[in-house]
């Protein structure tokens, strides 16, 4: 580094010195590093600001360029026509063969003189990026599923390079703390990182990554941050502020270890969430997805992205990919179990199939709704329809107890007889059917007169019954004294009273 110094010193003594004697007039500018830049870690392939600053004194306009002070040549894309004093950031890609001393000069765009050249400033390597860490398809996956530990360098240009991978057990422990070596790969040409397969895992690890690189006499290392490898069941359930046990409605939680987290989304898989949502339900057990909507949220670590086909009956049953971009959200799901059919009685002649009312009798129809899954301050549209087409519609709320929806409807004189139903509005299926018929019931007296008439008759049959002949008996007329041989036997003859008509 100090021959580098001492030639760059060297040779800006030279170059001003070959100035024409009228530049000299010209005030030089300077050039320091930006107050980020560290000049003692300066890392490869980082962006580094010079900050050259051109004096009041220049002969504005100017035009502004900062070089190697090796090849002091214009660049090629200067600051252009700079019109008062200020000071210009030039950033500075710090790739192998980009070390050296640095200065900065100006021209005036008028005159086409050159400034004299800044004190340089000197560049140096003196660390590696981070090499990147995956693991594929997820952190997060199934108790004896597999996954793949993949170590990336951060850039294709670094050459020279050996990964080396470690691990160690979780939960930490007193003597567990430290990382053990799993193995190493030098990269060929053309290769850009190293994998590592492992399959049938039921324990969790924590693993990392070594970046060693041999540039120029000199070896740097870097370390990924480490990854947790977690193998889990990853049950999934629907969260809801106001319903204490499991429920069909609410947010979207996979539980990891102990610990409850929401989803994280990519905005290419959109459709992503319609299958989740119908997922989700099928595993707690609450039919099929009605209405599924996400919110975002900073308020809880996400999880990586299931991508469902949407034929699963668990999300654990999907591979999960920890995506590079994806938005923290919260699903919150209606599964059809939070919505049961709702029930429709007639007012002071209950639920039955069949209900029978007066002609001139009001009916007051009343559609009832039971959750224990809704929001207790959900609103919920429900129908009331008349031989299959809505006759009224109405937003309701849930009562005292945050698990009935209920409204009322009085029929009109036109519309008392057939058949009704109703349903909620978020798709739930109809509530039983009632079936209303209208008639007219006899007076009092003329159903007294029936009933008397009825008596009578059956007095008088009983009467014939039992003053009737006494019952006769069977008879056989004896036969004449005839000789044997002409002797003829006749069939009795049978004769019979019906006691009983």
């Amino acid at each position: 580094m100090l021959l580098y110094s001492t030639a760059a010193v060297v040779f800006c003594i030279v170059v001003n010195c070959m100035h024409v004697e009228s530049q000299a007039s010209l005030p030089l500018p300077s050039l320091s590093l930006h107050p980020s830049v560290n000049a003692n870690d300066i890392e490869m392939f980082s962006t580094v600001k010079l900050l050259c600053a051109i004096p009041d004194k220049a002969p504005f306009p100017v035009a502004v360029f900062v070089s190697r002070a090796d090849d002091p040549a214009e660049n090629p894309e200067p600051w252009p026509k700079l019109q008062r004093a200020d000071t210009i950031p030039f950033p500075i890609v710090m790739k192998p063969g980009m070390e050296g001393a640095y200065i900065c000069w100006y021209k005036s765009t008028k005159t086409k003189e050159n400034s004299g050249l800044s004190s340089p400033v000197d560049l140096f390597i003196n660390s590696i990026p981070k090499p990147l860490m995956f693991l594929l398809p997820s952190p997060i996956f199934p108790v004896g599923g597999s996954y793949i530990a993949q170590c990336e360098t951060p850039v294709n240009e670094i050459r020279n390079i050996t990964l080396s991978f470690y691990e160690r057990q979780l939960p930490l422990s007193p003597g567990n703390e430290n990382f053990t070596f799993i193995g190493s790969r030098f990269l060929l040409p053309g290769e850009w990182g190293a994998k590592i397969n492992q399959t049938n895992v039921v324990k969790s690890v924590e693993i990392a990554c070594r970046m060693e690189v041999f540039y120029k006499g000199r070896v740097f290392q870097s370390t990924s941050n480490p990854m947790k490898a977690i193998p889990d069941e990853l049950p999934a359930h629907l969260y809801s502020s106001t319903r204490k046990s499991m429920s069909c409605a609410g947010y979207l939680l996979l539980r990891v270890k102990e610990d409850w987290t929401p989803i994280c989304f990519q905005n290419k898989y959109t459709n992503n969430e319609k299958d989740l949502a119908n997922i989700v339900c099928r595993e707690v057990n609450c039919g099929h997805a009605l209405t599924w909507n996400t919110y975002t949220t900073d308020s809880m670590n996400a999880l990586a992205t299931p991508r469902c086909t949407g034929k699963e009956n668990r999300i654990a049953e999907c591979p999960i990919y920890n995506p590079k971009d994806c938005e923290k959200k919260l699903l919150h799901v209606i599964c059809s179990g939070a919505l049961p059919p709702p029930k429709l009685s007639v007012k002071d002649h209950g639920s039955g199939p069949w209900v029978y009312i007066k002609p001139k009798e009001s009916a007051t129809l009343i559609c009832t709704l039971e959750s224990h899954s809704m929001e207790t301050n959900e609103w919920i549209y429900l129908t009331i329809t008349y031989k299959g087409q809505e006759l009224t519609s109405s937003r309701t709320s849930s009562d005292i107890t945050g698990n009935i929806w209920s409204i009322e409807y009085a029929l009109p004189s036109d519309k008392r007889e057939g058949e009704f139903a109703c349903f909620a509005r978020l798709s739930s299926k109809n509530s039983n059917s009632v079936h209303i018929y209208i008639y007219d019931p006899p007076s009092t007296g003329a159903i007294a007169a029936a009933v008397i008439t009825t008596l009578a008759g059956a007095a008088i049959l009983i009467c014939m019954c039992i003053f009737r002949t006494s019952e006769e008996v069977e008879r056989i007329e004896p036969a004449v004294a005839v000789p044997s041989s002409s002797i003829e036997i006749s069939q009795p003859v049978m004769v019979r009273r019906l006691l009983c008509c």
